[in-house]
């Protein structure tokens, strides 16, 4: 009896060891320079003239912040065949456009001190020839169904006959002759 108070004391005083909080780690320090949300930028090259494409985004920088500090601001385009960005000093972001595709624009900014932290800015062009291309594609298809299909040939109906009505059987009557005088009858 004295062993099993014994063990089972060791597991309580190992139980309560486990369960003792263990310290939370410490929390990584929020990074000195704010950046706004991932944004997304579609554009759409036109059928006539291809150059100079561009969209804005007015006040861009204004999502960022450092607690005061004045911030230096660079772009860099993943693909710049797909799209270039160009910083202006009132803060607005235009987005232009070269050539059909998707392509991330990266502004980063940066502190006088080194701290820095960057925002994403997501850039999808389109190409209005390829939309034509697709609308006029489907109007020659339905075209040519209309010319070329052949309507398919309804069967006449047939009248619908009257119920024949039921015959019923004919019933002849009869009557018997009357005798001529038979003597035998008499």
């Amino acid at each position: 009896m004295k062993r099993i108070l014994i063990l089972l004391a060791a597991c309580l005083f190992c139980l309560s060891l486990a369960c003792a909080k263990t310290p939370a780690p410490a929390a990584e320090p929020a990074p000195k320079v704010t950046v706004p949300e991932t944004s997304d930028v579609t554009l759409t090259l036109p059928l006539g003239t291809r150059d100079g494409i561009a969209k804005s985004v007015p006040a861009f920088t204004a999502g960022f912040s450092a607690g005061g500090e004045a911030l230096t601001f660079a772009i860099a385009s993943s693909d710049p065949t797909v799209a270039e960005g160009i910083l202006r000093d009132d803060g607005t972001l235009y987005v232009i456009a070269h050539g059909t595709g998707e392509t991330k624009l990266t502004v980063t900014a940066r502190t006088a001190s080194g701290e820095e932290n960057a925002a994403v800015v997501s850039v999808t062009v389109c190409d209005a020839r390829r939309m034509l291309a697709l609308i006029v594609l489907g109007v020659l298809a339905v075209a040519l169904l209309i010319l070329l299909g052949k309507p398919s040939a309804k069967k006449p109906e047939k009248p619908a006959e009257a119920p024949e009505e039921p015959k019923e059987p004919t019933v002849i009557f009869e009557e018997p002759e009357e005798p001529k005088n038979d003597p035998e009858r008499s």
